[in-house]
């Protein structure tokens, strides 16, 4: 890989585990969103909808208290929605206070610390699904402003029918319960995104590995093929028993180095791996002088690597030696993949696909030459 390509990819890396680990910790919050809101929903209507009903007549207007049980409901079971806490946090907490106020204004002044004042301990469940992942200091915020104004009211407005120490035991009770669940859920929280991102990491890590193993074992491979063929040329011209000044060297020369750039064409990342091969081989011939023109129609499968060396070894044998105008043509059809070129005569063997699934064929036309290979795929 190269350098810029991998400081791209280090750059990408943390949103992406950011953003994976943010995934995973709405997934935990969510259960715990529907775990909270059937808390405030049992009890609701399994322990104050009773008290609400055995004081009926005590509250002034009624109707007010009728509104806060429906409203304080209802804002339960939409907070089960995280779409909804996200999007409507705010309104819904200041629905919930002025619900708090309007039904503490509606007690007789003597119950407002009571058990009449049923609202007084089922609030606070609304306020944990809208505060739930925030700071616990915002959720001791709206307790305080939710608890505040019946005791300020309880002080100022006439004597209520509870013990200081009564009221303070049921609102410390309460509020601790509620207040761990935040905390609970903040933990979780916290937790859920350091797993996840812990996960990734390793994860990257792994692919990482594979990849470089990969990539290892593309480098053996291609240079088991030029050890093949390209080794023994710069050891006989090292050792002189290949003459630099003889055509026949030079001509070989010239393919080993169109096969070599073949190969090196298969290191680029682009959607047609085969495309890039042979243009690799295109710059070369156009490098020596020889005017190609490429064109290539129809939809192609993917070729694997092995199939594709053999697919493009009689072009690139042609294209190494090429003078004059070349044509270059790759034509899809079907589940087949076709190469030709057509290019001046020369006097040399074109060289010998050995494989079942590929097919080649030469035809001389005066000093014009066409060589065709085909690859029939596996189907």
């Amino acid at each position: 890989m190269r350098a810029s390509e991998s400081t791209d990819a280090d750059r990408d890396v943390q949103p992406d585990i950011r953003g994976h680990a943010d995934d995973v910790a709405t997934k935990y919050m969510r259960g715990m969103r529907w775990s909270s809101a059937g808390i405030s929903v049992v009890i609701l209507f399994g322990l104050e909808l009773p008290k609400l009903l055995a004081n009926w007549d005590t509250y002034r207007p009624v109707e007010i208290q009728v509104v806060a049980l429906v409203v304080l409901a209802a804002v339960s079971v939409a907070c089960a929605c995280d779409r909804v806490v996200r999007l409507l946090r705010w309104p819904l907490i200041a629905v919930v206070l002025a619900t708090s106020i309007a039904a503490t204004l509606t007690v007789d002044p003597v119950d407002r610390l009571g058990t009449p004042h049923w609202s007084d301990e089922i609030v606070g469940w609304p306020l944990v699904l809208l505060a739930m992942g925030r700071p616990v200091a915002l959720f001791a915020g709206l307790l305080a402003a939710h608890y505040v104004p019946a005791f300020l009211l309880a002080v100022f407005d006439g004597p209520v029918d509870v013990t200081f120490a009564g009221v303070v035991n049921t609102t410390v009770v309460t509020s601790a319960f509620q207040v761990a669940v935040v905390l609970f859920a903040n933990a979780l929280r916290r937790v859920a995104i350091s797993v996840a991102r812990m996960s990734r990491e390793e994860e990257r890590s792994r692919t990482a590995d594979a990849v470089a193993s990969q990539l290892h074992a593309d480098r053996k491979d291609r240079y088991a093929a030029l050890a093949e063929t390209t080794a023994p040329v710069l050891a006989g011209l090292a050792s002189g028993t290949l003459n630099p000044g003889d055509e026949t060297v030079r001509r070989t020369c010239a393919i080993e180095a169109a096969r070599m750039r073949r190969l090196f064409g298969e290191t680029t990342v682009g959607p047609d791996p085969l495309v890039d091969e042979l243009m690799a081989c295109v710059g070369l011939a156009e490098r020596n002088g020889a005017s190609v023109r490429f064109s290539e129609r129809g939809e192609r499968p993917p070729v694997p690597v092995v199939m594709r060396r053999l697919l493009t070894e009689p072009a690139v044998a042609v294209l190494a030696t090429a003078r004059g105008n070349v044509r270059l043509t790759v034509v899809g059809a079907g589940e087949q993949v076709t190469v030709s070129v057509v290019a001046d005569s020369v006097p040399y063997d074109v060289p010998v696909v050995d494989n079942d699934e590929i097919t080649t064929s030469t035809v001389t036309t005066g000093d014009r030459m066409w060589v065709q290979a085909t690859w029939r795929g596996r189907g």
